[in-house]
C-alpha cells in the first residue's frame, strides 16, 4: 500500500507516494539534499532547476556505473560458480 510521505528537496517541500518506509524515504531525501549540496560546491550553477538537473545527472552516472559493476560480478559469480561444479564432479 502506498504511503505519503512529505519531502524536503533543496528546500522546496515535496508530497510524494510510495511503497518505501519512512526511513527509506529519509534517506533518499538526504541523499538528494546531499548531492545537490555537492554540485552547488563544485559548479557556478545557481538556479534550482540546474542544480537538481545536475546532480540527477551525477546519480543517474552512478546509476549507471553501479549496475555495470553488478552485472560484472554476476558473470564473475556464474563463471565461479561453473568452475566450482566442475571440480566437484
Amino acid at each position: 500500500m502506498k504511503k505519503v510521505t512529505e519531502l524536503r528537496i533543496y528546500g522546496h517541500r515535496l508530497t510524494v507516494k510510495s511503497d518505501e518506509d519512512e526511513e527509506c524515504m529519509r534517506a533518499i531525501e538526504n541523499y538528494l539534499n546531499n548531492k545537490i549540496e555537492e554540485v552547488k560546491e563544485n559548479t557556478k550553477a545557481v538556479s534550482t532547476l540546474d542544480l537538481a538537473l545536475l546532480a540527477a545527472l551525477n546519480i543517474a552516472g552512478e546509476a549507471i556505473k553501479t549496475k555495470e559493476i553488478l552485472e560484472r560480478l554476476g558473470e564473475k559469480s556464474e563463471e565461479l560458480a561453473l568452475q566450482i561444479d566442475k571440480r566437484l564432479v
